[in-house]
């Protein structure tokens, strides 16, 4: 009797795992769309472009969960979000007729702000381990 209720438990987290992988990867994947068109107006390139970001994204995603890197990193994923929103304040501003911010000024914001959660992260790491070490 024991046997099929730890298969079901095991059924269970299985799924669940993979709903929380899904889950992710859609919220990836509607990040690249809205990065798609912010780069470019081409079809083909945003096709492309979020063909290889879907495969790169899922096995980042994996990799990420399997390492614990965002509970290791607690900053990353609120500077990911910040990231998002200054890409939609940028696209926003695009509309304003006579407003064009290049794309190379939306990426180094997008990656500035990733950069600064990642320190952001280290430096917390850091503070949390010295005063662990006086504890």
């Amino acid at each position: 009797l024991e046997a099929p209720k730890a298969a079901d438990g095991v059924q269970r987290a299985g799924l669940g795992a993979f709903l929380y992988l899904e889950v992710l990867d859609a919220s990836f994947s509607f990040d690249g769309v809205i990065g798609a068109f912010a780069l470019s107006n081409s079809l083909f390139i945003i096709a492309l472009g979020l063909g290889i970001g879907a495969m790169f994204v899922r096995s980042m995603t994996v990799y990420l969960v399997d390492k614990g890197t965002l509970s290791e990193y607690r900053f990353l994923e609120h500077g990911a979000f910040w990231a998002i929103i200054a890409l939609a304040l940028i696209m926003l501003t695009s509309v304003i007729p006579g407003m064009h911010i290049p794309e190379t000024v939306t990426g180094l914001i997008g990656a500035t702000l990733i950069g600064l959660s990642l320190w952001s992260s280290i430096r917390h790491n850091h503070a949390e381990a010295a005063a662990a070490r006086l504890a």
